[in-house]
């Protein structure tokens, strides 16, 4: 568990479709932000502020449940909140993926320490 924005949010990266459901959405906003960048000069602010604050709306809603950003962002299209919200996001499941480092470590030393003993 982990907050963004204030508001607690649940996701288990432990589970392959979720893993695999979390990198899709990181590429896939990183791809709109890339995207952006290269159209840079055509197009205006506010077209710039919604296209990134959608990317991140997907990205929470695809994750987690319809509604999700609505929630997140009280709903507001916020670019500063939306872009922090994404960082805190992205920090929480990093930490995750800490923690599955450290459980994986742990167990191959555990079990490759048994094997050489025998």
């Amino acid at each position: 568990m982990f907050t963004v924005n204030g508001k607690k949010l649940e996701y288990d990266v432990f589970e392959l479709e979720k893993a695999e459901l979390f990198e899709r959405e990181m590429g896939a906003v990183v791809d709109k932000m890339n995207a952006l960048q290269s159209s840079e000069g055509t197009i205006t602010l506010a077209q710039s502020i919604r296209t990134q604050c959608e990317a991140v709306a997907e990205c929470f809603d695809r994750m987690f449940g319809e509604g999700t950003a609505a929630k997140i962002f009280d709903g507001r299209v916020n670019l500063r909140l939306a872009l922090k919200a994404y960082e805190e996001l992205v920090s929480g499941i990093n930490a995750e993926k800490r923690q599955i480092e450290k459980i994986a470590r742990a167990t191959a030393s555990k079990y490759g320490m048994r094997q050489t003993k025998k």
